[in-house]
């Protein structure tokens, strides 16, 4: 939201069909075959240029305004992915919910579904546990960072909304076909046995990593950077008949509003 309240000339009913516009020119049929080879090489991808300026405009103003009310610091590490740490601020899907219309519609937009099941080539589907619908997650002090993890559900997408040049860090940093035992999770070697990959994206952009088996991180950030993201699961066929945890996001991002709280 702009500082007035209001929202920059596009509202939550007019995202799909702003999206499809807007897809159509972007990523016609030869364009998404060379995204998903791609995706199918490094299973991460960069969606340049994802978002619609004017849609840019209006959900960085709603995700940066959540965020400057809401945001809540961590300084935690991870035993279940091998201590690595998060050093970042958050927002969680139930304040999302309520105060971000523009970020729930996009998630919702089936624009939105159907181009990311072009680029992973299966359909994918909301993910069954509402607490990871989306998250807006910031780094901006020098160290912040995402560090080295997987995911539970087998997609997801970024928006970047806020990205610092290369050079300060904030980039992302993935290392497919590992796998994640949480019994005995092992970064160190996933980094020795397989190719890293680094990737620089900048504000309107997103990407799509098949997080369940792709270690990432975003590289810390140094200097006077910021990145601020939603970050957004999606589901695989598979995923929706899986036991599945959310230890790490619940505790970065408060899990789902507790039914008692209601009304």
């Amino acid at each position: 939201m702009t500082t007035d309240g209001s929202v920059r000339n596009v509202t939550a009913p007019d995202v799909n069909d702003l999206l499809s516009r807007h897809f159509a020119e972007k990523f016609d049929a030869e364009t998404v075959a060379g995204i998903r080879r791609q995706f199918e090489a490094e299973h991460i991808v960069p969606l340049r240029g994802l978002c619609p300026p004017e849609f840019l405009a209006a959900v960085r103003d709603e995700a940066c305004g959540i965020m400057d009310r809401y945001g809540v610091s961590h300084d935690l590490r991870f035993e279940i992915t091998d201590n690595t740490p998060r050093s970042m601020t958050t927002v969680g899907q139930p304040v999302i919910k309520d105060e971000g219309p523009l970020i729930d519609a996009f998630y919702f937009a089936p624009q939105m579904r159907e181009l990311v099941g072009r680029v992973v080539g299966e359909q994918v589907h909301i993910c069954p546990y509402e607490g990871e619908h989306y998250v807006i997650s910031r780094l901006d002090k020098s160290g912040d960072t995402h560090g080295w993890h997987w995911d539970d559900y087998t997609y997801g997408i970024i928006l970047v909304l806020e990205a610092p040049h290369y050079t300060q860090g904030g980039f992302v940093q993935a290392v497919p076909n590992t796998a994640w035992d949480k019994e005995n999770p092992d970064v160190y070697g996933a980094l020795i046995s397989s190719q890293v990959r680094s990737y620089a994206l900048e504000p309107g952009d997103a990407y799509v990593v098949k997080t369940n088996t792709t270690m990432h991180r975003v590289h810390p950030i140094r200097g006077e950077g910021r990145r601020t993201i939603v970050n957004m699961t999606l589901a695989s066929e598979a995923d929706l008949s899986r036991p599945m945890t959310h230890e790490t996001n619940d505790a970065l991002f408060g899990g789902v509003r507790d039914p008692r709280d209601a009304g």
